[in-house]
């Protein structure tokens, strides 16, 4: 049964509690932290180092020294990241971290069906298909990335995945508005660039935006919306007050990640969707993340 909105009240004054605790990182982390501080072949042996020291995985660091990504072989499969801080998510192989992100976008109560059709919001460098291949899940995907670097990684692991059977993969970022060129703040090493201004981050660059009301087609059905942008999510939900309806299931990330005081966006997420038909279908307990459900009929 769905949590009632008290519940979700007090969920949110903990998630902000522990927020602004910040406990210590977990020991991946601090791992990473001390590999990013390496560079070139150094960095690489560091890291394969690492991994061989995690029970149970094998897999193996390179860089590709054409596009300047590096590449996680874990067996068959290779998965590309434009960063190096980045190497925290692989270090104990593809399948765990596949099963990580299934288990915090709650991906277990998700109905795809077949021939499932998937939209991925601030897809980074493609890791939403790992966890499709986590779940035993094939599936199309369209997806939006506005990072070059994140961009040029996500286009090789989507074409690599053997989950993925179709994939649309575009370079510009989603908005409540189409524009040629708006400024994102990039902080890649993290994964928290955004369209909105933020602490910390390394360079700005202009970006395209598009509507999801104008970029996707307005008659086709789709099993799940992720969304994750950054805090940009009540923005991008304002653009796709259409297509939204078209959506089976709704993942959102709403932590505390909007702008310069670190806002959630769960207050105007959860309004948003409970006014176009949606209702919760499970709330996250690791990371804060929503999911909705399309109630019958309202499509």
């Amino acid at each position: 049964m769905p949590d009632s909105p008290a519940v979700l009240r007090a969920r949110l004054a903990l998630w902000q509690l522990a927020d602004r605790i910040k406990p210590a990182r977990r020991a991946s982390k601090r791992r990473a932290a001390a590999l990013a501080q390496l560079e070139g072949e150094a960095y690489l042996r560091a890291a394969n180092a690492a991994a061989r020291g995690i029970r149970g995985t094998h897999p193996t660091f390179a860089r590709d020294g054409d596009s300047g990504l590096f590449e996680c072989h874990d067996g068959a499969q290779v998965h590309c990241f434009a960063h190096r801080p980045r190497v925290s998510y692989y270090l104990s192989g593809l399948a765990r971290r596949g099963q990580q992100l299934a288990g915090e976008y709650l991906l277990e109560h998700v109905d795809f069906g077949t021939d499932p059709r998937i939209v991925d919001i601030g897809a980074n460098v493609g890791d939403l298909a790992l966890a499709l291949q986590a779940r035993g899940v094939t599936a199309s995907l369209t997806s939006f990335e506005p990072s070059p670097m994140e961009f040029a990684a996500l286009e090789r692991n989507l074409a690599a995945n053997p989950a993925v059977t179709g994939h649309d993969a575009r370079n510009a970022a989603a908005w409540k508005d189409a524009t040629e060129a708006m400024t994102f703040y990039l902080k890649s090493g993290s994964a928290d660039s955004s369209l909105l201004p933020i602490e910390g981050y390394d360079t700005k660059i202009d970006v395209p935006t598009v509507r999801l009301d104008d970029a996707l087609p307005r008659d086709a059905d789709y099993t799940l919306l992720k969304l994750e942008a950054e805090g940009a999510e009540p923005e991008i939900l304002e653009g796709a007050s259409q297509v939204i309806r078209q959506f089976r299931f709704v993942a959102a990330d709403v932590g505390f990640e909007r702008g310069m005081k670190h806002e959630s966006t769960l207050p105007e997420v959860t309004e948003f969707m409970l006014d176009h038909g949606f209702g919760i279908r499970a709330v996250g307990r690791q990371r804060l993340v929503l999911l909705f459900e399309r109630k019958e009929g309202r499509a």
